[in-house]
């Protein structure tokens, strides 16, 4: 029996994942195949390479390092840089060069089949209008296309002719494509990176209106959880990023709906999980508030550390043993 693991976009909450990553390999729990979008298709990348303990280390270690906040979080000056960059090519706010650079730095195959374990990559093909689950081609240009949030970064044409943005647009959580890769006796580990989390079975994440679970974790009396509303910045683009965020959840709240079903998919504990249960003292201000990632970071391992020691609780319901995985 093998797992298959799911790795949600999220932004600066990709740092809360990786530190679920992070207890997953200390308790012997690795993926035999990797299912990322966007932030979950950097970590995916990142351990698909090689899913021991000490990779999954680094990794926590990579979220909380100045130098990738420095590229994953740009400043406003970053931001003021790039506007004359839109007047001239309309595309896009910021430069990617940051971002492939990191990836050529940090990563280390050339095309997504060459990992040790078997990686998909979601994007959203623009011409299309679909997701598409990448198996093979240019690591670091479908690596660049699932985290280009539409409007900060350029569209990515890659090798099949068409243009690829985010696979958060449609797809943030691909728990269906992980379903596609699975056997009958596999497990599905889902790990949702979003604020708003889509993957929260009603009356069994903190997220649900009115839910007293947190999948699995105690929840401390009183403390009921809200997603953070973000305070603008710059006020033209983040009312843009708000308004995509919300669409976005719309969308992949309906996209996961089925598979959640599937009595195979087990959901680790979201955020709103930790911060119910009181593993999160204070929540990020949103999916770009990188000055939480070391919280983000404990809080992910705390919650996925306390999951593994079980029961769980399914969909359903009913306890679970989820340290039988």
């Amino acid at each position: 029996m093998g797992s298959v693991f799911v790795l949600g976009g999220g932004g600066a909450i990709g740092a809360f994942q990786a530190g679920s990553l992070l207890a997953l390999a200390e308790a012997g729990v690795v993926p035999d195949a990797l299912v990322g979008c966007s932030a979950g298709a950097l970590n995916a990348a990142f351990l698909a390479a090689d899913p021991s303990v000490e990779r999954a280390r680094a990794l926590a270690e990579f979220w909380q390092a100045p130098s990738s906040r420095s590229v994953l979080a740009p400043s406003l000056l970053s931001r003021a840089k790039g506007v004359p960059s839109v007047l001239r090519h309309g595309d896009a706010l910021l430069d990617q060069r940051p971002l492939r650079a990191m990836l050529n730095r940090f990563l280390d195959a050339h095309d997504v089949a060459e990992f040790a374990v078997p990686l998909r990559i979601t994007t959203t093909c623009l011409d299309c209008a679909e997701s598409v689950h990448h198996d093979r081609g240019p690591l670091t240009e479908i690596l660049l296309a699932t985290c280009a949030l539409p409007g900060l970064l350029s569209p990515v044409r890659l090798p099949d002719g068409h243009d690829h943005v985010d696979g958060g647009v449609l797809c943030g959580v691909p728990v269906s494509a992980a379903l596609g890769l699975a056997g009958p006796q596999d497990t599905v580990l889902v790990l949702d990176a979003g604020l708003a989390p889509v993957t929260g079975a009603p009356g069994g994440c903190a997220a649900s209106p009115g839910s007293l679970a947190a999948c699995g974790l105690p929840v401390v009396p009183g403390r009921v959880y809200r997603a953070p509303e973000e305070r603008p910045r710059a006020r033209l683009l983040d009312v843009v990023l708000r308004s995509f965020t919300v669409a976005r959840s719309v969308a992949n709240r309906a996209a996961v709906r089925e598979a959640l079903t599937d009595p195979r998919v087990q959901v680790l504990p979201h955020l709103a999980d930790a911060w119910a249960s009181g593993l999160l003292a204070t929540m990020p201000s949103g999916p770009r508030d990188f000055d939480r990632a070391p919280d983000l970071v404990a809080a992910g391992h705390a919650a996925a550390t306390a999951w593994l020691r079980g029961p769980a609780v399914r969909s359903d319901g009913h306890p679970e043993n989820s340290a039988a995985i």
